[in-house]
């Protein structure tokens, strides 16, 4: 695990509207635990768990606080994958690890986060250590979360999904400057995390988790889609289900349109999902 990096701990999708979302991803068969609103933040989450992982779907709650730049990036592009959130040993080992390689992350931070409960709130805390931006480039918004309360989120009734998604396989995105953005994570993620190919990199993490970045023209030719952001941007992400027929009749019950892929993985474009391109596979 170089820098202590371990995992994609959660993909963060930013969204406009936080009940249209709940009302989205509930329909696409996610369960979906109680509203997050972060105590230092202006900025409130839905978290989608899994066993190892989960997705954040992240808005705005108060705009008279720290947004963490949310309103900017939904004007400019939508509601979108604005970033990751890095799966740690630990926040203050990775800032350690990083500092002693040269790199320049900001100092380790807490955060602290309402879980609004119907039997009343408690409070998940996480340690948190942001890269640098040229440390970590092609990512977006990218930070490295140690949880310091899991037991407080990831609860047997939240893993339990209608659809069958059991966890993060990967994310997409495309970038241009491939020599930098490999020199950098080769210091970042470590050398034999990162794969040079003829679409672009490869990004290995020691779980087993991939992200792809990739040229405009072979994202394009993935998944069709020729108009597309200003580099870099994220726009796909894969999950892995129990069952894929399952997780079919769950999304044509549900009225959610989707396409069988080559691999036989369902693909739902971003009309449906707050604007990513979400992708399911059995058995990954």
């Amino acid at each position: 695990m170089y820098n202590g990096i371990k995992s994609i701990d959660h993909p963060v999708i930013a969204i406009a509207d936080m009940d249209a979302s709940h009302d989205t991803f509930e329909k696409l068969g996610f369960t979906i635990p109680p509203r997050g609103s972060h105590v230092e933040w202006g900025t409130g989450n839905w978290c989608i768990m899994f066993p190892n992982d989960y997705l954040e779907l992240r808005g705005v709650i108060d705009p008279t606080r720290y947004t963490v730049n949310l309103p900017e990036l939904l004007a400019a592009r939508g509601e979108c994958l604005m970033g990751i959130a890095f799966g740690t040993i630990g926040a203050q080992e990775t800032y350690d690890q990083m500092v002693a390689k040269g790199l320049h992350p900001k100092e380790v931070r807490q955060l602290t986060r309402n879980f609004e409960l119907a039997t009343g709130w408690v409070q998940p805390r996480f340690s948190l250590c942001f890269p640098s931006e040229a440390d970590a480039p092609g990512l977006m918004h990218v930070v490295v979360c140690e949880h310091l309360t899991p037991e407080l989120i990831r609860k047997p009734e939240y893993l339990d999904h209608a659809n069958g998604v059991t966890g993060v396989i990967s994310m997409t995105g495309v970038i241009d400057d491939f020599d930098r953005v490999e020199q950098a994570h080769m210091r970042f993620l470590g050398p034999d995390a990162v794969q040079r190919t003829e679409d672009g990199l490869i990004l290995t993490l020691a779980s087993g988790q991939v992200i792809n970045l990739i040229t405009a023209a072979a994202y394009d030719r993935v998944y069709g889609v020729k108009e597309q952001p200003q580099t870099p941007f994220f726009g796909s992400i894969r999950l892995a289900v129990k069952d894929i027929m399952v997780t079919s009749q769950v999304l044509e019950n549900n009225g959610v349109a989707f396409e069988v892929v080559n691999d036989g993985s369902l693909r739902i474009g971003p009309d449906y999902t707050c604007g990513i391109i979400m992708e399911f596979t059995e058995g990954a």
